[in-house]
């Protein structure tokens, strides 16, 4: 087993739980239709979230030739699929039987955006901390909105702020994607 094997167990194992605890929203959520009040800001952000946790261990397949780690680097490539972790198991209330999704999301967005907000700090800090990659550059730029965005998810209720940005994120991350890392190969 490589360093790189060694290190994405871990990190396959978070970016797992996030992605089942999506899954089984999206399954509690189907077996709830006909007494849920959907909203489709709530689906846009479980789709964001979805993406991004995917998004998380697909980039990171461009570390496997890093030769050395510490366990700060460790920690702080974590922080991306932990954060991802804790907002995948929030975006649901408990019980969907009966449940508003419009309340819910206005309700949990304000503890969800701050741990947007952090995760994608940590997230915008791995490479420079870890590799000494410089903090702004190209790849990063979408961190920058995100970051600014988030806190703006947090501190208002405006529904038309959450209207513009939360579909916007998911387009900018979906752009990232392909902009950025729309393939993997096993060379170098």
């Amino acid at each position: 087993m490589s360093l790189f094997e060694f290190l994405m167990v871990l990190v396959s194992i978070i970016v797992g739980l996030g992605v089942a605890e999506v899954l089984t929203g999206v399954a509690r959520l189907i077996r709830s239709r006909d007494s849920t009040t959907r909203y489709w800001i709530h689906s846009c952000i479980v789709a964001l979230v979805f993406f991004a946790l995917i998004q998380q261990w697909w980039e990171l397949w461009n570390l496997r030739d890093v030769p050395e780690w510490t366990f700060l680097s460790l920690i702080l490539m974590l922080t991306g699929p932990m954060g991802l972790f804790l907002i995948a198991h929030l975006i649901f209330p408990e019980s969907l039987k009966g449940a508003d999704l419009r309340n819910h999301y206005y309700e949990s967005i304000r503890p969800i955006g701050w741990l947007a907000a952090l995760t994608v700090f940590f997230t915008a800090m791995f490479r420079p901390v870890a590799f000494g990659s410089p903090l702004l550059e190209l790849d990063n730029a979408t961190s920058l909105i995100f970051l600014a965005g988030f806190i703006a998810l947090s501190t208002s209720r405006n529904s038309t702020l959450h209207t513009v940005l939360v579909p916007l994120f998911l387009v900018l991350l979906l752009w990232d994607i392909v902009q950025w890392n729309p393939t993997i190969s096993p060379a170098g």
